[in-house]
């Protein structure tokens, strides 16, 4: 595999990283191999919700951690959120359908414990569908534990798993 580099990308301040985003999270997110575990509602994300949100993630405590190939195309996304009082969580992960099994879901995660740790937070939260059994074996092996279910939390009734990785 090519190498590749993990960035943050800071959308509401910096037009070209909003320009390089907004394609690539509406291509990884809405590609049918993730949608249905990307969604609570099985809808696809419509662009000018996912530009609000690009444009106004520094208000809502929302930062993005980008996997880019030598040539600056988006293999991979995290979705961070911060929050002095609940905490810091993995929001969403996604990589695109070709890339994937090649290391970059990890990066990413690598990359989010650190960004917790740099922050002074003591632990990383995140959910996942109970039947996405490729992320929550990627959990597991960055020693994640599973924290409690949230049962038909999704629309077609999956329940979900709360996981924890305390720093």
């Amino acid at each position: 595999m090519e190498d590749i580099s993990i960035r943050e990308l800071t959308p509401q301040e910096n037009i070209d990283d909003r320009n390089l985003l907004l394609p690539a999270f509406l291509d990884i997110w809405n590609h049918p191999d993730n949608l249905t575990y990307l969604t609570f509602t099985l809808k696809p994300f419509e662009q000018e919700e996912v530009r609000f949100w690009l444009e106004n993630h520094k208000d809502q405590k929302v930062r993005y951690f980008c996997a880019l190939s030598d040539d600056g195309v988006i293999l991979g996304i995290a979705v961070l959120k911060t929050d002095p009082i609940e905490g810091f969580e993995l929001f969403g992960l996604g990589v695109r359908p070709g890339f994937k099994q090649q290391g970059i879901g990890r990066r990413l995660i690598e990359r989010t414990l650190d960004s917790s740790a740099e922050q002074g937070f003591k632990a990383v939260n995140t959910s996942v569908f109970a039947d996405n059994s490729a992320m929550l074996r990627l959990l597991l092996s960055c020693t994640f534990v599973p924290a409690g279910m949230d049962f038909h939390k999704w629309a077609d009734g999956a329940d979900s798993v709360r996981m924890i990785r305390h720093l």
